[in-house]
């Protein structure tokens, strides 16, 4: 087969992998972990063959040791005689092990996550418009959309869907020169951003509304100061508006899905102010019977989270979790999923996971922040990760999102891409040098 057929095959391969590498925004599968471990078995061989071999950095090794750390404890406890029941899940926490090499991919092929974020925001277009009923959406019950396996999982999808739309027109807008194709470009990210707002309403999943209120305020600090020209102003009064719009439209049922919550946790947190008891408060609103379903459910499983943490708070308790969970004041409510991202961390792995989550993207933050200054990326890539951090850092305040598909992925997704730009980074640096010593020696000559 010839070369440049083999070439093209190569890159049709990297394409479609990418783009299954963040379908579980669209489906609930589990599809991106098969396509994660062939980026990395085909990118240690690239690496292998490359002249530039970039260093992983301190986060590389990070990521190394803290899987040698989960997969050695996890062995310990299996092993252990006393633990007779063990959690579920517990393989995603080796998953930081493929964050150095799914980077190190994104960097080898750099020039076709264009291609593939023109093809995501295509695909996005199609699933949205496909699975989203746009009559029952409005009336009084939950509707699940996209591919996806509840409200709640549809409503975070399609969080992430909003957001990448806004970041990508605002980039057509700026830097697509042909008229036609920029408009084409806008006119999809407008479509998945009315599409998916609708379907938000039908879900009626108030973490995530809350948690994209929250994104698109972010939204609004990162992007205003920087728009420019007429049509920019009316492309952003234009969507303020119909948020507007949209909101006090459908005020009745946004208030009917979101009062009761409201009330409750204002009693709650008054009874906290009040009485200086913030575990005696949450046990009185359970026993109450006034707190709706929902969040009564999600108070009894965070009760039981903090009583399981406090059995080991440096460390947490490891896949033995469920043991203790057993003997937990409301063990009887019928689920283990604490709806609690960082409990579900904290439970397991205490303060040291939490610790290492926490530093692993606040330095993929720093470098693809630093990609950014270097022009390495474009700022509406740069907004866009710190508003998807932010949207998925409040989801997971009230929904087990990391345990989730859509969660796994975008994690996985969020520090592959840190390392990418770390990689970019030192490369760039590599080439300032070796630019510098050829202006240097054709001075000395």
């Amino acid at each position: 087969m010839d070369r440049p057929v083999l070439r093209i095959l190569e890159n049709t391969c990297i394409v479609v992998l990418f783009l299954v590498l963040v379908s579980a925004a669209w489906v609930e599968k589990d599809s991106y972990r098969y396509v994660a471990i062939t980026l990395v078995l085909w990118g240690l061989v690239a690496y292998v063959r490359a002249d530039f071999k970039p260093s992983i950095g301190w986060a590389g090794f990070a990521c190394i040791g803290w899987a040698s750390f989960v997969a050695i404890r996890y062995v310990v406890l299996y092993m252990n005689p006393t633990v007779r029941t063990y959690g579920g899940s517990e393989g995603i926490y080796l998953l930081p092990i493929f964050y150095i090499t799914v980077g190190y991919m994104m960097f080898r092929y750099w020039k076709f996550l264009n291609l593939t974020i023109v093809l995501f925001m295509l695909i996005s277009l199609a699933m949205a418009a496909i699975t989203l009923d746009g009559i029952s959406v409005f009336d009084s019950e939950h509707h699940a959309f996209l591919m996806m396996k509840n409200t709640i999982h549809s409503s975070v999808g399609a969080g992430f869907l909003i957001l990448a739309a806004l970041n990508f027109s605002r980039y057509a807008y700026k830097h697509v020169a042909d008229a036609r194709r920029r408009y084409v470009y806008e006119a999809i990210s407008y479509l998945i951003i009315a599409l998916c707002f609708v379907g938000l309403y039908g879900a009626k999943s108030k973490g995530v509304w809350a948690a994209m209120a929250i994104a698109l305020v972010a939204q609004g600090l990162l992007a205003i100061p920087r728009i420019k020209g007429a049509r920019g102003w009316v492309a952003a009064g234009g969507f303020a508006a119909a948020l507007v719009a949209f909101a006090i439209v459908l005020d009745g049922g946004i208030w009917k899905t979101l009062g009761p919550t409201y009330a409750s946790a204002d009693s709650i947190v008054g009874d906290m102010v009040r009485n200086g008891q913030p575990i005696d408060a949450v046990q009185a609103a359970i026993a109450s019977g006034t707190v709706p379903s929902s969040m009564n459910i999600r108070l009894m499983l965070w009760s039981n989270a903090l009583e399981v943490w406090s059995h080991n708070i440096l460390f947490g308790s490891g896949i033995a979790w469920k043991d203790l969970w057993a003997h937990t004041q409301y063990r009887d409510v019928g689920f283990d999923l604490i709806h609690n991202g960082y409990l579900e961390v904290a439970v397991r792995y205490g303060l040291l996971g939490l610790a290492f989550y926490i530093g692993l993207y606040a330095w993929a933050i720093a470098n693809v922040r630093s990609a950014y200054k270097n022009d390495l990326i474009p700022r509406e890539a740069f907004d866009f990760y710190i508003v998807s951090m932010v949207f998925f850092l409040v989801t997971i305040f009230t929904n087990s999102n990391n345990r989730l598909a859509i969660g796994e992925s975008y994690m996985m997704v969020a520090a592959a891409f840190g390392f990418c730009c770390f990689y970019s980074l030192q490369q760039t640096a590599r080439q300032r040098v070796a630019v510098a010593n050829y202006a240097q020696a054709g001075a000395d000559a």
